[in-house]
């Protein structure tokens, strides 16, 4: 028998859903640095309190300690010819002491009401392990290239053009001068792209000494074209060591993006270039980075297909309203949502190539001719993965002949999903 002492004890720290609070933000982010093995720092605090949004911050507690936490951000991103307002979701963790109860389940059920209260039509998330949020109705949308190679291999096609821009290293601050304004520029033309507040421009140029766990500090560049116009950025570390009397020093590229073709073979050809390196790579460049088409050699570039961002639908009709399509379609769909029973159901969805987007309606008993889960629905929503790879995998139940290769060529887009923000 359990004794009273036991269940009282059990009853005190039996876990609670509890919003944060500006009183509790910082025992809030100490948790959350916890939950992803990292120390909370308390000179950081200033700058994590104006970066998270504490409306948006809520977790389970467990007598005074925090046990799980759950957040998101207020972004735009940008869609196949669009945009879309998004619940960013981010610090979600779950302690040791607490897994496999159900917290999560919770917390999941929890935000997307909220997002849904707040009119945001999707919400998005880096998967930190990519096995959890599937069945949370999040749909892996947006692959993503790990490149690396030779630098001495990188010779360039003799019809690649460089033009008669030149390419000028620059400080942080020069840097951060002027290049939110080209990110705006260049926006609107990548789908899986989001907007950048200026906390989270400071966000990307904080390269703080303490957090680089040993990493070189971040260099930063800028293209200009042959009229002295910026056209192009990136930034990048550089290690230099050595074998023996020989150099053996790595370019990391942690971003680059640029107006045109000249623009953007010019950073590279920057980047291969640099004195006493020897290697290149970059963990995240969009899958139709056009840098193996530059190379007279492209096998010397080793690339790794993976994941980056998961899209969950919120609002069915909303958020196939907020992109354009790449061919007519008339489609009845069957889509299965046991979290969102507005999403749950059969739709007709109506949309002209290039128009202004969707027109989603009930379709009540209607035989639909096609059914998927709102997960991938989220995988297809911009145009990165077709809806045909999804049928091969058996995800995709096909009733009217056709119908598949019919969707996948209206959710189809020329410019390939890339997310190059993480959150």
């Amino acid at each position: 028998m359990t004794s009273p002492v036991t269940t009282e004890h059990r009853q005190r720290f039996a876990p609670v859903l509890t919003d944060v609070t500006d009183e509790t933000c910082k025992d809030y982010l100490a948790a959350v640095m916890r939950g992803f093995h990292g120390e909370f720092n308390e000179q950081h605090w200033e700058f994590d309190r104006r970066l998270f949004e504490v409306d948006r911050c809520f977790g389970f507690t467990a007598g005074d300690r925090w046990v799980a936490t759950c957040g998101a951000f207020t972004r735009t991103m940008t869609t196949p010819g669009g945009s879309v307002p998004i619940g960013a979701v981010t610090v979600v963790t779950v302690a040791p002491t607490h897994r496999r109860q159900g917290l999560l389940t919770v917390m999941m059920r929890h935000q997307l009401a909220d997002v849904h209260r707040r009119k945001e039509p999707v919400a998005l998330l880096w998967a930190s392990e990519s096995a959890i949020y599937g069945r949370f109705g999040y749909g892996s949308a947006v692959p993503r290239l790990w490149v690396s190679g030779q630098t001495a291999s990188t010779a360039f096609l003799p019809s690649v053009d460089l033009g008669d821009g030149w390419v000028e290293e620059v400080s942080k601050e020069e840097y951060g001068s002027v290049v939110p304004a080209l990110h705006a520029r260049l926006l609107p033309d990548r789908p899986g792209a989001l907007d950048r507040p200026a906390v989270f421009w400071e966000r990307e140029l904080l390269d703080r000494p303490e957090d680089r766990k040993g990493a070189p500090a971040m260099r930063y560049a800028l293209h200009f074209s042959g009229t002295g116009e910026l056209d192009g950025y990136t930034r990048f570390k550089v290690s230099s060591p050595w074998t023996g009397d020989l150099p053996d020093g790595e370019v990391e590229v942690e971003e680059i993006d640029a107006v045109d073709a000249q623009a953007r073979a010019g950073l590279w050809r920057f980047l291969f270039d640099l004195d006493l390196v020897r290697r290149f790579s970059s963990h995240g460049v969009a899958v139709d980075e056009p840098l193996r088409h530059l190379l007279a050699n492209p096998r010397i570039v080793t690339t790794t297909l993976t994941d980056s961002t998961y899209v969950r639908i919120v609002d069915l009709p909303k958020a196939l309203a907020n992109r354009r399509y790449g061919a007519d379609l008339d489609v009845v769909v069957q889509v299965g949502d046991h979290l969102l029973e507005h999403n749950d159901g059969t739709f007709r969805i109506q949309a002209e190539a290039g128009g202004e987007g969707a027109r989603v309606t009930k379709a009540g008993r209607r035989r639909p001719d096609l059914s998927l889960g709102i997960r991938e629905l989220g995988s297809i929503y911009l145009g990165g993965v077709p809806l045909t790879s999804l049928q091969r995998a058996g995800l995709v139940s096909e009733r009217t002949p056709g119908a598949v290769a019919a969707m996948t060529m209206a959710f189809d887009w020329p410019q390939r999903p890339y997310c190059p923000d993480g959150f």
